[in-house]
């Protein structure tokens, strides 16, 4: 049978209605008055079905609900409640399809899971690479360009006590050390109450201080001007505490507090 031929259209209630071949314009509208009610019809059972369907469904969960309650047994509450998700997620299978579908989806989020895990793992892998990198190129920038008295005293700390983590205070390169004149510049220094700036001024015309730590004085150990701080970190009041008389170049300083020995002269 050949399509029917559309010679014109026309509006009718927000809706183009064609006017085919051999056919008044009364008899379009007549047309398509008749197939608005069809589909009203149409529509009507389907919502009507739905909503039966749907009172059924309920109806359905509830008595299976009542019977889960009442059900001990693990394997057959299990079955029960397979039969509640298939109603609620309107499966139209049967059981046996419904558990293999079940089973893909555990495994396609399965391997999700997997795949977003190992490119988690891929990503922290490559962010710590490109952070050793840098820190490397950034080292070797400073082991060339600092005062060699720095770079020397840098190598002490790394043979002798190095810093391997990142939030603890200490040296982790060679700009990390001061001399006696920069570190008593810092604002925050001088913070334990028995050693003062004016102190470190004194000791920077002498060339020489007096230093303790919690530990016996050897390279690479954390040492403090401040006699508390060092009777603090030994475990607290009348704990032993090591002193020195040492010359201010003996440390490689921190901060007008604290410093690690690193004695470059021999004897």
């Amino acid at each position: 049978m050949s399509e029917r031929k559309i010679v014109d259209w026309f509006t009718m209630n927000g809706k183009h209605v064609p006017i085919y071949e051999g056919e008044s314009k009364q008899d379009a509208v007549n047309r398509s008055i008749v197939n608005d009610n069809e589909d009203k019809k149409s529509a009507q059972i389907s919502k009507n079905k739905a909503q039966a369907d749907n009172l059924n469904k309920d109806a359905k969960i509830k008595a299976l609900k009542a019977e889960y309650e009442n059900t001990k047994g693990l394997i057959a509450k299990a079955r029960i409640q397979r039969k509640i998700d298939m109603l609620e997620s309107n499966w139209q299978g049967t059981e046996e399809e419904y558990i293999a579908h079940k089973h893909k989806q555990a495994e396609e989020e399965k391997a999700k899971r997997e795949k977003e895990y190992e490119e988690r793992q891929q990503a922290e892998r490559k962010a710590k690479e490109e952070k050793e990198a840098k820190k490397k190129a950034e080292l070797e920038r400073e082991l060339a360009t600092q005062p060699e008295h720095k770079v020397e005293q840098f190598k002490i700390v790394q043979a002798t006590n190095p810093m391997n983590d990142d939030y603890h205070v200490g040296i982790r390169k060679p700009s990390d050390i001061k001399t006696w004149e920069e570190a008593i510049k810092n604002p925050d220094s001088f913070a334990w109450g028995d050693f003062s700036k004016e102190d470190a001024e004194k000791a920077l015309k002498s060339g020489k201080i007096i230093i303790y730590s919690s530990y016996p004085i050897k390279n690479g150990v954390f040492v403090s001007t401040s006699y508390a701080q060092s009777e603090q970190y030994a475990g607290g009041k009348g704990k032993k505490v090591y002193s020195k008389v040492v010359p201010l170049e003996d440390v490689a300083w921190i901060d007008g507090d604290e410093g690690q020995f690193a004695k470059l002269r021999k004897g």
